[in-house]
């Protein structure tokens, strides 16, 4: 279990935002020249208003975003957006945007449990994904099916900020949770449909997180460790996430049912998520004990704040 550091990620923080200015190193006139036929092309400059730029930059020795918003003909959301698709980087959503705000990889880019995220995604890059490509992995916790789920949610985001292909997938057919986490509709159908043949379903990227995509749970069916247990989630699943750089599990709680242990034992690796201060030792330990004999290799414990 101590295979992994603890690692605190989720929690509080306030709003942040990952670019604050248009950066471009000075004098660069390739980047200036990609960037403004891009603003050009999303209708945000006008030719006149890049040449404009493009002569400030060079008078003064600005960036070239210094220099648009110097001269008031670009915000710096447009700048900020621009450098986001330069960078492979995904974008701080807007504060309108319809996902859920507690998600910190998104809306607290800057925040310690933003940090956090990424110090235990790279902990399961080096230990984990790397040596098998289209690995899968279960997040199982004792109890708190929220939380868990948004923990599940968050390092998802984080592996696809790397621009890795990231399926993540909502097992909890008993109660669903990511779909109100990406705003999706509460009854899309999901797992539990496509394992029981009512309908062929295919992930839905989600447009904020251009490398993310989410199976949702789907109908909540009345017979989920039937489903979970059966032919047709093992062959589906691994087919699915062969088609991904990394696919994360998330889990109904193990305090009222035996699902996660299910889906955990298919996968063959587990994460465990805990709330600090409040999940107790020894229903952690009752959980390693089921898994370790049933095979499942478990990489380690994260604490959520």
């Amino acid at each position: 279990m101590n295979d992994l550091a603890a690692q605190v990620i989720n929690g509080d923080a306030r709003l942040a935002h990952v670019m604050h200015t248009g950066s471009q190193p000075t004098g660069a006139t390739q980047s200036s020249t990609q960037m403004g036929p891009m603003l050009v092309a999303m209708g945000k400059l006008s030719p006149k208003d890049l040449s404009l730029i493009l002569a400030m930059q060079k008078r003064e020795g600005l960036r070239f975003g210094e220099a648009a918003l110097k001269l008031g003909v670009a915000k710096q959301e447009d700048i900020n957006a621009i450098l986001a698709e330069q960078f492979a980087y995904t974008q701080t959503p807007a504060v309108s945007s319809k996902l859920d705000h507690r998600l910190n990889a998104l809306f607290q880019p800057d925040s310690p449990q933003a940090e956090a995220l990424r110090s235990l995604r790279s902990e399961l890059m080096l230990r984990y994904f790397n040596p098998q490509p289209h690995g899968s992995l279960a997040l199982v916790s004792a109890e708190d099916a929220e939380g868990s789920a948004l923990a599940t949610a968050d390092l998802a985001v984080c592996f696809a900020q790397l621009g890795l292909r990231t399926l993540l997938v909502d097992t909890n057919l008993r109660a669903p949770q990511l779909n109100r986490l990406f705003h999706l509709p509460e009854h899309a159908p999901g797992l539990s449909d496509w394992l029981a043949d009512r309908s062929v379903v295919a992930p839905t990227n989600i447009d904020a997180v251009r490398s993310l995509w989410l199976l949702p749970a789907g109908t909540r069916a009345p017979n989920p460790q039937e489903l979970l247990s059966g032919r047709h989630y093992q062959e589906r699943l691994r087919a699915l996430a062969n088609q991904f750089d990394v696919t994360l599990i998330s889990t109904a709680p193990m305090d009222s049912n035996r699902d996660a242990q299910i889906v955990a034992a298919q996968s063959g690796a587990a994460l465990l998520l805990a709330r600090q201060h409040q999940t107790r030792t020894q229903a952690l330990e009752i959980i390693c004990n089921r898994l370790r004999d049933l095979g499942v290799r478990l990489l380690g414990a994260a604490l959520l704040g």
